[in-house]
């Protein structure tokens, strides 16, 4: 994989939907991933929408845009929303009111929060599958 020059790392960093950026990898903000997202979605290239976004599209090979898509997409279609960083996530052994922090009260929210739509969702499917069986 190409590495990025000390050049490029200065000017990905100055890039604000960058969140960090090594030799190796580049790390966006959680905005940079929504506002792609959106506009992949909406058909738009990823070429487009990296220069759009304030991206130099020739600092990145086909293979790291198509890599790059891939994450987005995983994150956009797991429910969990999209993160900052790393994307590893610990298991925390919540044993008592008193262990849980902000963020993960907020994952919880998030998580019942999803899981009711996908009820909503079921439910639905469930009621017109049942309707045209009867008919």
């Amino acid at each position: 994989m190409k590495e990025y020059t000390k050049k490029e790392i200065k000017i990905l960093k100055e890039n604000p939907y960058t969140l960090n950026v090594t030799k190796n990898k580049l790390y966006h903000t959680a905005e940079f991933k929504k506002i792609f997202w959106t506009k992949y979605q909406a058909g738009e290239s990823p070429r487009k929408i990296l220069k759009d976004l304030g991206y130099d599209v020739n600092m990145f090979g086909q293979k790291r845009i198509d890599s790059m898509v891939q994450r987005i997409k995983e994150q956009a279609l797991s429910g969990n929303g999209f993160t900052e960083g790393e994307n590893r996530t610990k298991r925390t052994g919540i044993k008592s009111p008193e262990d849980l922090t902000p963020e993960s009260f907020k994952q919880m929210q998030h998580e019942v929060l999803y899981l009711k739509q996908e009820v909503e969702f079921l439910k639905k499917i469930t009621k017109e599958a049942n309707t045209k069986w009867r008919q």
